[in-house]
């Protein structure tokens, strides 16, 4: 048996008028989002933390204050990190040899002589950084992955920072002028 349709005339659709709140909704959080990144790009950039490590391999003290002036980076990674060589690679031809921490993340692997040692016969040349020895300024910084690269200006800023592999020397070395002229 066949039903009858009636004839009623629909003022609107109701699936539009169920999704009304649901598009209000997004359509506020767009609005509160662009006014986050408003608000995030006049804001005062993120200051690199004060630090007093050691160099594993000289035993000299490595400071912020002593990195003052100038530019640098920093670089996180670790011992077992073997993905991140290409990355040390890469940052190690475009950063100029004082101007470059190499820092460990890991508690419990604190050989940076050996670590040194490693990287370079992977390299197949010197590395003239120093290799730190820094959880605690990992934990600060809140390094989450590796390696892990901060770009720092004369004032210690943090201007840039990168998280993961990262070979292109040519993108590193617009980065490293981007600082520079911070």
């Amino acid at each position: 048996m066949k039903r009858g349709r009636k004839n009623i005339k629909k003022v609107g659709n109701t699936k539009d008028v169920a999704n009304l709140p649901l598009m209000l909704g997004l359509a506020g959080s767009l609005v509160a989002l662009a006014l986050l990144f408003v608000i995030d790009t006049t804001a005062e950039p993120a200051t690199f933390p004060e630090f007093e490590l050691e160099d594993g391999l000289t035993s000299q003290s490595v400071t912020k204050e002593a990195m003052m002036g100038e530019a640098w980076v920093a670089y996180f990674s670790a011992t077992w990190c073997t993905h991140c060589h290409p990355t040390l690679d890469s940052i190690d031809l475009v950063i100029p040899d004082d101007r470059l921490l190499v820092f460990n993340t890991e508690a419990a692997d604190s050989d940076m002589v050996g670590w040194n040692e490693d990287m370079e016969e992977y390299l197949e040349r010197d590395l003239e950084r120093p290799f730190i020895h820094a959880p605690g300024l990992a934990a600060e910084v809140e390094v989450l992955g590796r390696p892990y690269l901060i770009f720092i200006d004369a004032e210690g800023n943090i201007q840039s920072d990168r998280v993961g592999l990262w070979t292109d020397a040519i993108e590193m070395a617009e980065t490293w002028e981007e600082t520079l002229s911070a």
